[in-house]
């Protein structure tokens, strides 16, 4: 695999640019892993896990039910083919690719629940993603039927009440640390997550580990693909906005952050956002002003222009 970072294609543009419901998870999960590696064998890869789903369908019994799709799924990804949480490289944001998760074994909740659901799903079953505050894991059944797996975990099975009790962790519960979350406060973060916020929070991932880095490049194409996914995001518009500021795209900066100001909730502390627009048109107007050269940096100029490239 090329290690060189691409930008996400038109192809991911198409695939999420249709009602929610149609969307390919699969496809376009892929899709993000080839902005990193734009000479990925797409058709390879989704092979791969065709054939995967074949080894599940292998192991089922003549007559099968839920216990028995978790048990074969497991056997394939964590005993045959070794897949584990990357519990010393959380970070890593090769847990976040699928073809890298497949050839090192190691992935993070979000990315080894997308290959879990959609190795289920072509072997007949379908599984649903839950994401939880700070984890994600997956649903088999419905209502009181239903088994909860952590992928994470090599498959591992989950009560109800300890995915309450993480919920309870993750959020808190200010004045009541000891008594125990009802199912009632719980249920809303216990739904299942649609397609669009599964890749939502795939993408927030990455955003966030190449912010950490200071790898604006990175940062800028996945916050790019957010915004395809979800182009209402506020939040994804002030972190773009950011990001195109350190890359000197002082003009796309500029429109983003207009977006943004129209965009965020009554209320949230604005002022400071206007100011730094007023700062951006300042300097977008300042540098046309000043030549060409300028001109074209303001406009957006090309990705290589940042010192702080990694």
């Amino acid at each position: 695999m090329s290690s060189t970072s691409g930008n996400l294609s038109d192809a991911f543009r198409r695939v999420v640019s249709v009602p929610a419901s149609q969307i390919d998870l699969l496809s376009a999960s892929l899709l993000i892993a080839a902005g990193e590696y734009p000479d990925m064998d797409y058709i390879a890869e989704r092979g791969r896990v065709a054939l995967l789903a074949e080894r599940v369908r292998e192991k089922l019994p003549r007559r099968h039910g839920l216990y028995d799709a978790i048990h074969a799924t497991n056997e394939v990804l964590f005993n045959d083919l070794g897949l584990r949480g990357d519990k010393k490289r959380y970070y890593d944001p090769r847990n976040s690719y699928i073809p890298d998760v497949l050839d090192r074994g190691l992935g993070n909740p979000i990315t080894l629940s997308v290959l879990y659901m959609e190795v289920g799903r072509r072997a007949g079953y379908r599984f649903h993603g839950i994401g939880l505050p700070g984890h994600f894991i997956i649903r088999a059944g419905e209502g009181s039927e239903a088994l909860y797996v952590d992928p994470y975990d090599a498959g591992g099975l989950l009560s109800r009440r300890e995915c309450i009790n993480l919920v309870q962790k993750a959020v808190g519960r200010p004045g009541r640390k000891s008594v125990p979350m009802s199912i009632e406060e719980a249920a809303p973060f216990m739904r299942p997550t649609g397609k669009r916020g599964i890749l939502r929070r795939t993408l927030s991932n990455l955003k966030q580990i190449y912010l950490d880095k200071d790898d604006y490049h990175r940062a800028l194409q996945v916050a790019e693909g957010i915004r395809t996914v979800e182009p209402g995001s506020w939040h994804n518009l002030a972190d773009l906005a950011r990001i195109q500021t350190e890359l000197g795209r002082f003009n796309a900066a500029a429109e983003t952050l207009s977006t943004y100001l129209k965009r965020a909730p009554t209320g949230h502390d604005l002022e400071s956002a206007k100011a730094a627009l007023s700062e951006l048109r300042n300097r977008v107007v300042s540098e046309r002003s000043s030549g060409p050269e300028a001109d074209a940096a303001g406009a957006g100029g090309s990705v290589g222009e940042s010192p702080r490239n990694q």
